[in-house]
């Protein structure tokens, strides 16, 4: 899609018009992500199984940036839920610009105490719910200028992660799949994929299975010596979205304070 880039230079972040779905957005990361891109100009539908979380971002969001905002509580396992938030999203602002596939759960596993149940619905909610909704936002995504999909990634999908086996096998798959989108979607739709460092989500972190101690180690680990925050990824999702990425599609954004980084020299501490 060609762009005149003397006429974007002003505001090349600018989501003005948007119409944007994000799922999981009554959570921290979802939640910034719909604060940030309402200040730059999208309508937002906050969608979240929990929706009084929903509702609450929403109007929280509404209250700072006066953009106008929906919220839909959406079971991401359900195709039936899913349909009802594509219908809710049409008849609120007529159209829908991007997605955001942000909804994911992962939580400690060991490698060979997990059972094909617990497997099948992690796979579920973290990579076939992204596939369908998807699916069903695309036709209106079409009719869009600079229309995107845009998913949320995680670091244990991008190496050896055997102790969150049911969660890292779903957003390794997760990752493939985003390629595979790009490919056939484009010139008409884009989709990139972030994949997410370790971010501090308060409690939701801590009933993944980690305590503070080992976050702390994980923090010393990163390059930037600190863990991620919400907004951090937010930041990230409003330029994939953007006038600026108009030429950026089938990327894996890594947003994760540099990795984790050891010497491999026999002098090194």
């Amino acid at each position: 899609m060609a762009h005149d880039p003397y006429q974007i230079l002003a505001h090349p972040f600018s989501l003005e018009g948007y119409a944007v779905i994000i799922t999981g957005a009554g959570g921290a990361i979802g939640g910034a992500t719909a604060h940030v891109l309402a200040q730059a100009g999208a309508n937002v539908v906050v969608s979240d199984l929990n929706l009084e979380n929903a509702e609450k971002v929403a109007a929280a969001v509404q209250k700072a940036t006066g953009r106008e905002t929906l919220a839909v509580r959406t079971d991401v396992t359900s195709e039936t839920e899913q349909q009802a938030l594509v219908d809710a999203t049409l008849k609120k602002f007529g159209k829908i610009t991007a997605l955001i596939n942000n909804v994911g759960w992962g939580e400690y596993t060991p490698l060979w105490d997990v059972s094909m149940d617990y497997m099948m619905k992690s796979y579920l909610l973290n990579t076939v719910s992204a596939y369908n909704l998807s699916k069903l936002c695309m036709p209106h995504l079409k009719k869009q200028e600079n229309a995107s999909i845009t998913i949320s990634g995680s670091a244990v999908g991008s190496t050896p992660s055997p102790e969150f086996i049911s969660y890292s096998n779903a957003k390794a798959a997760l990752l493939h799949m985003s390629k595979s989108i790009a490919m056939l979607s484009g010139p008409e739709v884009r989709c990139n994929a972030i994949v997410i460092g370790s971010v501090d989500n308060g409690e939701a972190t801590l009933k993944a299975g980690y305590d503070e101690a080992m976050l702390k180690r994980l923090a010393d680990a990163f390059v930037l010596k600190r863990r991620g925050t919400p907004f951090d990824i937010a930041y990230a999702f409003n330029y994939l979205l953007s006038p600026a990425a108009a030429w950026v599609t089938g990327i894996h954004l890594h947003v994760d304070g540099g990795g984790s980084y050891k010497s491999k020299m026999p002098t090194a501490d």
